[in-house]
């Protein structure tokens, strides 16, 4: 396993990041059991507790949830119409992309008109404990209130890959762009007129600017925070990845993650072996 910062590693402040597979662990650099802000890394966290209670019929993916028209499918994609903090609505349901914070506080509320316990602590007992994710706490807003260490993002991502926590036909939407084609912003890369998002998941479009490489598939799914973090799924490749740091969000990561994504995504497990790929089809 490789612990020695990689070539194409150009942040001099304090940081740490992994890059895994389905059974190994290829890459751990820094302090991997320091924690940190994960920001809106936590944002697939929440949705996969989500997915388990649609997965457990508490609700379904479309029922009526936020704004008037507006569904959990639209409040997991960032196409219900609010605002990106709390406001009134701004557009219309499944019009545009609008990424939005606020979003994900009404989903929160309305989840829990279902459930017996608060969206925090159904997200503690039904993903962070069964996946052992011990160092992860999300105590305020599941938009971006989560904090832990790169160490724990490794089992998430293992069941984005191979899901115990819900189905995989459910999985597999998660993946997929919800109300396709529709125009959108993402925060500090800027406007697309093909914005896709999935279930609480970022999808890379290969044509716009991101911050994944060249060396990644068409078939990329993540997110990344504000606190300087970033999180991805290549599904095709069957390779996952996080990076966190102490050090905000800001020109500097733009510039330099995608080369540091590709030189993480390039590790293989030693020795070399067929990756179990998941998604191969997608």
């Amino acid at each position: 396993m490789i612990t020695e910062p990689l070539p194409e590693d150009k942040f001099t402040f304090e940081h740490t990041y992994v890059a895994f597979d389905a059974d190994n662990v290829m890459l751990e650099v820094g302090n991997v059991e320091k924690i940190y802000n994960y920001k809106s890394v936590t944002k697939p966290i929440a949705a996969w507790g989500i997915l388990v209670a649609i997965a457990k019929g508490k609700f379904e993916l479309d029922t009526p949830a936020g704004p008037e028209g507006s569904t959990f499918r639209h409040l997991l994609s960032h196409a219900s119409g609010l605002p990106p903090e709390e406001g009134d609505p701004i557009a219309m349901p499944g019009r545009r992309r609008i990424y939005s914070n606020y979003g994900f506080d009404v989903m929160a509320k309305e989840a829990e008109k279902y459930l017996d316990v608060s969206i925090q602590d159904w997200i503690q007992q039904e993903v962070l404990d069964p996946l052992g994710m011990d160092s992860v706490r999300i105590v305020g807003t599941i938009a971006h209130s989560g904090t832990g260490c790169a160490r724990c993002l490794v089992p998430f991502g293992r069941e984005v890959l191979k899901p115990t926590l819900i189905p995989r036909e459910l999985a597999e939407k998660a993946f997929q762009s919800q109300f396709a084609g529709i125009p959108g912003v993402t925060p500090g890369y800027g406007r697309s007129q093909n914005n896709p998002w999935g279930l609480g998941f970022s999808i890379r479009n290969p044509l716009e600017p991101h911050w994944t490489g060249n060396e990644f598939s068409n078939h990329v799914v993540g997110h990344f925070g504000m606190s300087g973090s970033f999180f991805y799924m290549d599904l095709s490749q069957g390779k996952g990845g996080a990076f966190l740091g102490t050090q905000d969000f800001n020109k500097d990561h733009i510039q330099h993650w995608p080369a540091l994504a590709d030189a993480m995504v390039r590790i293989d497990p030693e020795p070399t072996g067929q990756v179990d790929i998941l998604y191969p089809s997608m």
